[in-house]
């Protein structure tokens, strides 16, 4: 959710889509250009979003003090894999869809940005959800 609700907020801040420019309220027009976005970016994003932080849980011991780091790394690859690789008639609202430019920089940028974060985010939970565990045996 973050690494589309994240950029979808900031694109209706800056009134980069079509859909931010709406009357409304600015969660109404962060919703839209949510909707907007296509099923498939979505999909896709969350896919290698799923599977890398699954590989980091299964597999991530070696990297247990840098978690953070790669949990970034991780949305960062899966954005950046998404806006490459995604058509433009597929990708509906998001990236080329949204500009006609693969990789206008501002909106890379704020992408980029978002898949950071979501790493984050993930890895933030993961820790919250083993200190309660353990406050809780």
């Amino acid at each position: 959710m973050t690494a589309i609700f994240l950029p979808s907020a900031l694109i209706a801040l800056l009134g980069f889509a079509p859909a931010a420019l709406s009357n409304g309220n600015l969660l109404a027009r962060v919703w839209q250009v949510a909707d907007d976005v296509g099923p498939a970016v979505k999909l896709m994003m969350g896919a290698l979003l799923l599977g890398g932080f699954l590989i980091l849980v299964r597999w991530g011991q070696p990297v247990r003090r840098m978690r953070h780091v790669v949990s970034a790394a991780i949305g960062i690859t899966a954005v950046a894999a998404t806006v490459t690789v995604i058509p433009a008639g597929l990708s509906r609202g998001f990236g080329i869809a949204l500009t006609g430019v693969r990789f206008e920089p501002t909106l890379t940028a704020l992408y980029l940005l978002a898949g950071a974060i979501a790493g984050l985010t993930f890895a933030i939970t993961l820790d919250r959800c083993a200190a309660s565990t353990f406050r809780s045996a």
